[in-house]
């Protein structure tokens, strides 16, 4: 044991924190019946859609970036319609977020620290309300932006040019997160900007103009395959409408202004406060070491990515990006542990106990680890509805609630469900349905459909609380 802890590498070991604190936490462990957030499940709809010959936009409706898609879709091979292949996505996630954040905080140091300091981050992160129910975009998204960090740390610390190639990986990397969300385009504008300072004070305009054309060319790397991917398909306009025009004019929340972010920042650093105290341990810290120029920097991508994150509506997960920068406070700690022999294999153990009694305790999501399968309506729905050869199955009026994905249906239309958009044409296209009887099942909220659709009989109800509040799903069939 002791000789195995200290020779595994770091990223391995890493590998197992995050293993060991995602079970704990993420409601696609298997410690959980099924993960039934909403949220989820529509990712994993979209990209079980997409991988079953569906057009993203255009066959099926949500209104987040493509390769969040890809990746749910990818996860969906590694286990078919449960939640083991997106827990196995959040573990790549967050090992590489972790590894990526553990050598950012050593660059800062100048020295060495023991990767056993990331339970502090890791812990902190997984088990904060921000982290709600395990696999948000925003979890996801902390990979990239961790290494956007640490590409712009090791250009400041080493004072010289960052390598051209070097530049076009992250303008890749930028890319890739903006198609998986866009609102964290605040956090990459100012990481454009802090570098571009550097080099304007350094006088290197040459070299200024080389790197902006390497990071627009990494960045058309990025969007290519996409381009070529709607543009086969015919469904450029759809890609564009839903993603970029419904986002930006109709998806606003409750308003943008200057007390609007200043509310959902409080929000959001009460809900991720673990990552926003190291965040000022290494504000802190770079004061009294005289580190200005760090503290300016961490400062303005801190700034830009709350600006873009969270200024118009607020859910309580918008707040887990900042986790990005709670590797910085690592830091400020002691140096590395001793290396007598047992001594750190013990600290090893301890950290992992200690990070994994925090999650054990303090995760929101404590009070639904070991539910039955008896007691969630997805299981039980998805057992009636695979009595029916082929069956077609609506999500009627409210967010995808996870039926599709426990029954292993796709969608029998676009707006397969019913989401925050502000488009009459999602209730539309579902009360056709409906008149035309078109499907075999229906899920809904409401307790009444049969008023409106007398062909449809209500066969099965479940009342129970994910989490949010208790509520009761029904599940109609069509009269044969």
């Amino acid at each position: 044991m002791k000789k195995t802890l200290s020779r595994l590498p770091r990223v391995v070991r890493l590998a197992v924190l995050s293993a060991v604190l995602l079970a704990l936490c993420s409601k696609s462990s298997p410690l959980y019946a099924f993960n039934d957030w909403m949220d989820a499940n529509i990712f994993f709809t979209m990209g079980r859609s997409m991988l079953g010959g569906r057009v993203l936009y255009r066959d099926v409706f949500d209104h987040k970036g493509p390769v969040l898609y890809l990746l749910y879709g990818l996860a969906g091979f590694v286990s078919g319609t449960d939640f083991r292949g997106v827990l196995v996505l959040e573990i790549i996630a967050m090992t590489s977020f972790l590894y990526t954040g553990l050598r950012t905080a050593e660059l800062l140091a100048g020295r060495r620290l023991s990767v056993w300091w990331m339970a502090l981050p890791a812990a902190g992160m997984a088990a904060s309300r921000a982290f709600s129910h395990g696999g948000s975009a925003e979890e996801l998204l902390l990979p990239f932006l961790a290494a956007a960090l640490y590409g712009l740390v090791k250009c400041l610390t080493a004072n010289r040019q960052m390598p051209l190639r070097t530049v076009a990986l992250q303008g890749f990397l930028c890319g890739c997160a903006l198609l998986l969300k866009y609102t964290v385009l605040g956090f990459y504008l100012a990481w454009v900007a802090v570098l571009a300072v550097l080099y304007l004070r350094r006088g290197w305009l040459w070299q200024l103009g080389r790197s902006c054309a390497a990071y627009l060319g990494g960045l058309a790397l990025a969007a290519l395959p996409w381009f070529a991917y709607f543009g086969a398909r015919h469904a450029l306009d759809a890609w564009w409408e839903c993603y970029f025009y419904d986002n930006l004019f109709l998806y606003k929340g409750n308003g943008r202004s200057a007390l609007t972010l200043a509310q959902h920042l409080w929000w959001a650093v009460r809900d991720d406060l673990p990552a926003v105290c190291l965040l000022a341990a290494f504000l802190l810290w770079t004061v009294l070491s005289e580190r200005h120029g760090a503290a300016l920097a961490t400062l303005a991508m801190a700034a830009g990515l709350a600006f873009t994150s969270l200024m118009g509506g607020y859910l309580v997960y918008y707040g887990l990006v900042l986790a990005v920068f709670a590797p910085l406070g690592l830091a400020a700690l002691p140096q590395k542990l001793p290396a007598k022999r047992g001594v750190c294999t013990a600290l090893s153990v301890a950290g992992i106990a200690a990070a994994a009694a925090w999650c054990l305790l303090l995760s929101p999501n404590r009070a639904l680890r070991g539910r039955t399968a008896e007691s969630l309506p997805q299981l039980q729905f998805a057992e009636i509805i695979r009595q029916t050869p082929n069956a077609t199955l609506l999500n009627y009026g409210t967010l995808d609630g996870g039926f599709y994905t426990a029954a292993g249906v796709l969608p029998p239309c676009r707006y397969f469900c019913v989401t925050n958009m502000p488009l009459q044409d999602q209730w539309q296209q579902q009360w056709d349905l409906l008149d035309a009887a078109a499907v075999d099942y229906v899920v809904a909220l409401t307790g009444d459909l049969q008023n409106d659709y007398p062909i449809y009989h209500c066969v099965a109800s479940q009342t129970y609380n994910g989490g949010e509040g208790e509520v009761t799903w029904y599940l109609y069939a069509k009269t044969k």
